[in-house]
């Protein structure tokens, strides 16, 4: 072999060895760039301020593969009020940052909640999280209020925001419930990934794909899609493409506020239409079924 042709195929074994670097590296990683759950305030559960004047109780919630979940329930006075089940974001736990104050506020829309801590979150046990496993904790929680505190479907609202919708919109597709609604949701992990990392296969890499985009028009339900223009973390763009993808009944709704606060900054316009769908769905009937997943 000529000299040339050494050095050009020695030049293309580098470059694949440096792209080869990254390709594994993103697979190796994945989950753990996904499920932060030391992030954000960590696993540090913290009691609800007194100066909420809110009433909650810790609860335990074991899933169908033995997992032993924390979760947290903030009960209304209403013994038939709805219950919220709150499915969190990637990072933090049901207490972490300003969701005290979320949960004041559905209260005081005479809303009973459920929040949980999936698995490897919070004080619900270590396990390393991943795509299958908080699908497993969010129906382990549904079934916690069907069977244990006896609620029925049509008195249960799913809500997921940001890596919890996706969570809450794979839900919505198994069970019966009055409504879902999603906040700051993308359409699934490789369109979030590809942008992020154009030079690499993301579509083909990614393991963790949360596909709520094929989902969404297969879920029955009445949906509340909410979503902040300013949103810096999933593009507004995701948002509109969920609602052109789901069926109705539908509403979706522009919020200010980035991915975290727009119940706080944009207060009238979301509580007013969160206030309007619970509303609806009290005066609706039974509780919607989606068909069964393809």
């Amino acid at each position: 072999m000529r000299p040339w042709a050494r050095r050009g195929l020695a030049i293309l074994g580098l470059a694949g060895a440096g792209y080869a670097v990254p390709v594994v590296y993103l697979m190796a990683n994945e989950r753990q760039m996904i499920f932060q759950p030391d992030a954000f305030g960590g696993r540090d559960v913290r009691p609800l301020p007194s100066s909420l004047g809110l009433t909650s109780q810790r609860v335990t919630i074991t899933t169908s593969d033995g997992v032993r979940l924390a979760g947290l329930v903030v009960p209304s006075t209403d013994s038939a009020a709805p219950w919220l089940l709150y499915l969190h974001g990637n990072a933090g736990n049901i207490t972490s940052s300003d969701l005290p104050e979320f949960y004041r506020r559905w209260s005081a829309l005479g809303v009973n909640v459920l929040a949980i801590d999936y698995r490897g979150y919070g004080e619900s046990e270590p396990h390393t999280p991943d795509e299958r496993g908080v699908y497993a904790d969010a129906r382990a929680a549904y079934q916690w209020l069907r069977t244990v505190r006896s609620v029925s479907a049509d008195r249960i609202i799913i809500y997921g925001h940001s890596l919890g919708a996706g969570v809450a919109t794979e839900l919505a597709l198994r069970v019966e419930a009055a409504g879902l609604i999603i906040e700051g949701a993308f359409t699934s992990v490789p369109d979030m990934g590809a942008p992020m990392y154009p030079w690499l296969p993301v579509r083909w890499l990614s393991r963790q794909r949360f596909e709520n985009v094929e989902k969404i028009g297969r879920v029955a339900m009445p949906k509340l899609i909410l979503h902040a223009s300013d949103d810096d973390i999933v593009p507004f763009a995701h948002g509109q493409r969920l609602f052109a993808a789901a069926g109705a009944p539908k509403t979706f709704v522009e919020l200010k506020g980035g991915h975290m606060r727009a119940f706080l900054e944009d207060s009238t316009q979301f509580w007013g239409h969160a206030e309007a769908f619970v509303s609806a769905l009290r005066n609706s009937g039974p509780a919607g079924e989606s068909p069964p997943p393809r």
